[in-house]
């Protein structure tokens, strides 16, 4: 008994996590009055989202570029509590039908999106927390691909699952297997309605943007890296060509997130100073248009713009972005220095 008491008074407080083992029925649940008062919040905060846990359906995004596999780290866990893990790569367009050029990630189809929902317990009535793991600051495309396909009660929590830890939010440990986009039965009829995807361009539209110039209804707007925009580096991925479309202005991502956790954003303020010394007016009544290198990071800005208030409907993807621009010989690209 010596020794266990021993023991015990030696592990650390951190290894104590009394949420996670605390039964779903001893929680309570959020109001939906309380709830409410959400609407309208692109973003919660960790400690919003765990106030919120028990009442909302949550969705791990994490997708890296190289290095690490959100889909691994999820089904090895610890991850929240009765979370679900959202797949950009899987619940996607794939297939040469489809997707000929095999581009990642691209939105998926209404039928494959409302199955995979169904097959998550997800009701359009549900209100959905997008969250990423440790140190992962890619989650915007999988909020921009729910809310894409039509999802409206959507929030990013800002933050991650170490800090959602760290303040004892409920998880979960052992093995999960995420849902397959292979073993959706895509004949059934769906409860979930999907609409969508919406705030998509394709290179098609894309090339008629850089035609036009000035006088085009859209401005483009590259969130790569200064090096890559102007070409001075080679691009992460191999057999892409360097520089930028014509016309394009270019924002790195990366301004608009907070340089001492990238899982969070600068504030309102802050961002709406770093946008307009790019150049672009968040007022604009033209549509602005994001691209990256493939789609991911081209939806931090899209969610930046939605948090200092620009209409979320006037701000689009180019879904295809550098790898598809970038990987085709017969467009137009502008390289510097």
């Amino acid at each position: 008994r010596f020794l266990m008491i021993i023991t015990l008074l030696r592990s650390p407080a951190k290894s104590f996590r009394p949420f996670a083992y605390m039964p779903q029925s001893s929680r309570m649940q959020m109001s939906s009055e309380s709830l409410a008062l959400f609407d309208g919040k692109t973003c919660l905060t960790v400690e919003e989202a765990i106030a919120a846990h028990g009442s909302v359906k949550f969705l791990d995004g994490s997708w890296y570029l190289k290095g690490r596999n959100g889909r691994k780290e999820f089904e090895d866990g610890p991850r929240i509590k009765g979370a679900n893990y959202f797949d950009i790569d899987d619940i996607a367009s794939t297939g040469d039908d489809i997707n000929p050029k095999n581009l990642p990630h691209m939105m998926p189809p209404p039928k494959l999106f409302a199955a995979a929902m169904d097959a998550m317990g997800i009701t359009n009535n549900d209100r959905v927390v997008v969250y990423g793991n440790k140190e992962c600051f890619f989650t915007h495309r999988a909020w921009f691909q729910i809310r894409g396909m039509g999802h409206k009660k959507l929030h990013l929590m800002e933050g991650d699952l170490g800090e959602w830890i760290d303040l004892n939010g409920p998880i979960e440990y052992g093995e999960k297997t995420p849902i397959a986009a292979k073993d959706l039965d895509l004949s059934h009829e769906t409860q979930y309605c999907s609409t969508g995807p919406e705030n998509v361009v394709d290179m098609a539209q894309i090339m008629k943007i850089t035609k036009e110039g000035d006088s085009s209804d859209s401005i483009i707007v590259d969130v790569r890296s200064k090096e890559r925009f102007l070409g001075q580096v080679e691009e992460p991925r191999p057999n892409m060509r360097l520089g930028h479309m014509p016309g394009a202005k270019n924002l790195p991502f990366t301004d608009l997130l907070d340089p001492d956790n990238l899982t969070k954003f600068k504030s309102a303020e802050e961002m709406k100073k770093v946008i307009r010394e790019a150049g672009i007016d968040i007022d604009s009544s033209k549509k602005l248009v994001a691209s990256c290198g493939s789609g991911a990071t081209a939806c931090t800005l899209v969610l930046a713009l939605d948090l200092c208030g620009r209409d979320p409907g006037s701000t689009f993807v180019y879904d295809g972005s550098w790898i598809e621009w970038g990987g085709d010989d017969s467009t137009p690209i502008v390289k510097e220095g």
